[in-house]
């Protein structure tokens, strides 16, 4: 099924400014990476790319398209651990280790880089704010217990934790970019172990009363999943929560998008719901108590916050507050809202996983 069917689906000049006619040729040879790079080389422009995308998944050609555009990714998946120890290193130095300045420009105060909580609200800040407290809400944090952030980002997240919930925080980063800049924002307050998460201390086994991984599991990889889980489980104390928040796919198999993985998240993919259920239930037990449950789906919060993320960049770069090229700022404006449209038409999930290991 070729890429002409889809866009015969849709009315292109309702959404899509053609600057060059090259547009057509780039977006039926080389699908996805054709439709993105030609974006970002000004080829053409749209006030709606998420909408553009939202109607060319909806007419559902392109999920019988895809294939085709990515047999290299699939082969790559199939015969390769993509996100082995030795290669763990390639995303964080491509996107997170890029100075903390450039994702202060567009991120809330708390610097929270995944899906919001914009329940009744329009402002970041609130939306961080309230999605973080039902993160805490969910891992049932008291004073005084210790909990593991892995990934942390930039450890705001952890700080909100240690101060809303009086908890102690350790973060598990890759991150140089990150670590330093926790320790020099935080100090003391959060410990952080500049290592992968398995490279974890055993000495650290059974230390944590919680674990949070927010957006995490997409780094980590199908193949990796038994030993993520495994970790986690050494690394909890009897009865302890885990809370893994990561996008997912309505599909069968795992996906990947070859522009992302260009551009964004070298070697990320994105596994069905059924998949990472069936390794997190291979160590923990399902949440049993009902004012939590054990799976909720917050993919409706996702469009508006990366909707606040591409309009705090483009307020940033008309202000002079961040400094960034012309392809740059269209390569981040394309990602954000490649995935909300993605997210609004069901071809991408947002949930969250709740688990406990046995008292």
């Amino acid at each position: 099924m070729a890429l002409s069917s889809i866009l015969s689906e849709v009315d292109i000049e309702q959404y899509v400014q053609v600057n060059h006619p090259s547009f057509y040729r780039r977006v039926l040879m080389e699908g996805t990476m054709g439709l993105g790079d030609s974006y970002i080389e000004g080829v053409w422009d749209s006030p709606q790319i998420d909408e553009f995308v939202f109607q060319i998944l909806s007419s559902g050609v392109y999920q019988q398209a895809a294939p085709l555009y990515n047999i290299i990714g699939e082969f790559r998946r199939r015969l390769m651990n993509l996100q082995s120890l030795d290669r763990s290193n390639q995303v964080i130095e491509a996107h997170y280790d890029l100075p903390p300045e450039f994702y202060e420009a567009f991120l809330g105060p708390m610097r929270k880089y995944t899906c919001l909580d914009f329940t009744d609200t329009d402002d970041i800040e609130v939306a961080e704010r309230q999605s973080m407290h039902k993160v805490c809400e969910k891992l049932e944090l008291k004073p005084g217990e210790t909990v593991m952030d892995i990934g942390g980002g930039w450890g705001g997240p952890a700080h909100f934790m240690a101060e809303e919930y009086g908890v102690s925080p350790t973060i598990v980063t890759l991150s140089k970019e990150q670590a330093a800049y926790i320790r020099e924002r935080y100090g003391d307050q959060i410990r952080v172990l500049e290592c992968d998460y398995r490279e974890i201390p055993h000495g650290l086994r059974g230390s944590f009363d919680a674990i949070s991984n927010i957006g995490v599991l997409e780094h980590v990889g199908h193949k990796n999943y038994a030993d993520f889980f495994r970790i986690a489980h050494q690394s909890l104390r009897r009865g302890g929560r885990i809370l893994t928040h990561t996008l997912y796919t309505p599909y069968d198999s795992v996906a990947s998008n070859p522009w992302v993985d260009k551009h964004i998240f070298r070697n990320g993919e994105i596994s069905p719901r059924h998949m990472i259920e069936g390794d997190i239930n291979a160590y923990f037990e399902p949440n049993r108590d009902s004012s939590h449950p054990t799976f909720e789906d917050i993919s409706p919060h996702y469009p508006p916050t990366l909707h606040a993320w591409k309009d705090g960049l483009t307020k940033a770069k008309e202000e002079g507050r961040v400094d960034i090229t012309k392809e740059e700022f269209r390569k981040f404006v394309f990602y954000f809202m490649l995935y909300a449209g993605a997210i609004s038409a069901g071809h991408v999930r947002v949930g969250q996983f709740l688990y406990r290991k046995a008292a």
